[in-house]
């Protein structure tokens, strides 16, 4: 490992915060199957070095939303009740996993995350629409109201208004999602993003920018199991996490001024890609 090229951390970790923090998944699906099969690291390190980066990116990039006052933040906290637990439990678990597992299990989550955000037509929320900031919701719940928000969408140029609905199921994917993030060290944002837009009636602007919240603590939990399992190289971190800061801030201005049709199609199409690759890894094709 100590061969890792410096350059190539960097510019890893630059694509990884660019991609991370304009889908709001951290950038872990890039980091992990990158470090893997062309930089061939243990994916154990790969997934711990993951989660520190992905601290890294999900701080800028969430400071960055928060200022624009796109995260929901009262969502974020509520969803962090179920997803911390699940990034500790996960931890342990991935201590006592194979490698050959952790990465077929990493492909078939993204296939699901992809398939959910490509086939998908029917939205509970669609920004494209001229009277869809107007979101139904019948239910008379005290706690999907105060969930309530809105915010000022660039690309559109106008206020988006939403309510949040099911959030049961929003809080048991969660801890779902906070499980898979220390397992796979994807920072959870590949399940919470499409939960929060596709089931909860989210914007996916704001389901990114709360995701993006969300990971910093979630990740944090995850990555500290890794340290003290060894698995963490600061050789790899400090480069890796320079590209991810600045590749975070590009990708958050990108957001801002992009359609939220447009950032469904690149999260599902690179999510594909990436789980293609980590089958070939299994099948021993690369």
């Amino acid at each position: 490992m100590n061969e890792v090229n410096l350059w190539a951390l960097g510019g890893v970790g630059l694509v990884a915060g660019l991609l991370g923090s304009m889908l709001g998944v951290g950038g872990g699906i890039l980091i992990v199957p990158i470090l893997t099969l062309a930089l061939h690291l243990p994916i154990k390190v790969a997934i711990a070095s993951s989660l520190v980066a992905i601290v890294a990116n999900s701080c800028t990039a969430a400071g960055m939303y928060t200022k624009a006052r796109v995260t929901n933040i009262r969502l974020g906290l509520l969803l962090e009740t179920t997803t911390t637990p699940g990034a500790i439990i996960g931890g342990f678990i991935a201590a006592v996993i194979a490698p050959s597992i952790l990465s077929a299990l990493f492909g078939l989550v993204l296939i699901y995350a992809a398939y959910i955000m490509i086939t998908r037509q029917h939205l509970m929320y669609d920004d494209t629409q001229p009277d869809s900031h107007i979101v139904q919701n019948n239910s008379t719940d005290n706690l999907s109201t105060s969930l309530a928000s809105s915010y000022y969408d660039r690309n559109l140029d106008r206020v988006i208004t939403y309510k949040v609905t099911r959030i049961p199921v929003g809080l048991g994917t969660s801890f779902f999602a906070g499980i898979l993030s220390s397992l796979l060290g994807v920072g959870g944002g590949i399940v919470n993003v499409p939960v929060m837009h596709l089931v909860m009636g989210v914007p996916m602007k704001v389901a990114i920018a709360t995701s993006a919240f969300i990971i910093t603590i979630t990740a944090t939990a995850g990555a500290l199991i890794y340290y003290y399992y060894g698995h963490i190289y600061p050789f790899i971190i400090a480069p890796l996490t320079i590209g991810v800061v600045i590749g975070s801030r590009i990708g958050v201005e990108l957001t801002q001024r992009a359609g939220g049709i447009v950032l469904r199609r690149i999260f599902g199409a690179l999510l594909i890609i990436v789980a293609a690759m980590m089958f070939f890894k299994i099948a021993d094709i690369i």
